[in-house]
């Protein structure tokens, strides 16, 4: 059986890789959800929170008057809300805990149609 150098394997093996990106061009390059330096911030007003109780999902530096969604991931489904910022960048949006898993941690994603992103999560007990 006849074996290559090392060297020329290696040579080919970058080939195989960089071949398939010369032909898609640069139109098809990945890029961040969030363009540079245009990220949200979100909080919860309790990252713990009993069932039955509710959790505040507080925006800030959205963009102003951007609506705002969030996602509350829970363990079997996944809750969606939309609101409107206000002039400063600012929302709020309020979850009913209900009878979610104990010990899950539910994350929260937010997108704004400003184009910015963040997530926080809280983990009812």
């Amino acid at each position: 059986m006849y074996r290559l150098p090392r060297r020329p394997v290696a040579v080919l093996a970058g080939l195989l890789v960089a071949a398939p990106l010369a032909l898609v061009g640069p139109a098809a390059q990945a890029t961040d959800a969030s363009p540079a330096g245009k990220s949200c911030s979100v909080s919860v007003s309790d990252s713990k929170p009993k069932q039955y109780s509710t959790v505040t999902v507080r925006v800030s530096a959205a963009g102003k008057k951007a609506t705002v969604t969030t996602k509350a991931k829970y363990k079997t489904t996944t809750n969606t809300k939309t609101t409107k910022a206000t002039a400063e960048g600012r929302a709020s949006v309020t979850y009913s805990i209900g009878r979610a898993t104990k010990g899950y941690k539910v994350k929260v994603t937010v997108t704004t149609s400003s184009g910015r992103t963040c997530a926080t999560s809280f983990t009812p007990r």
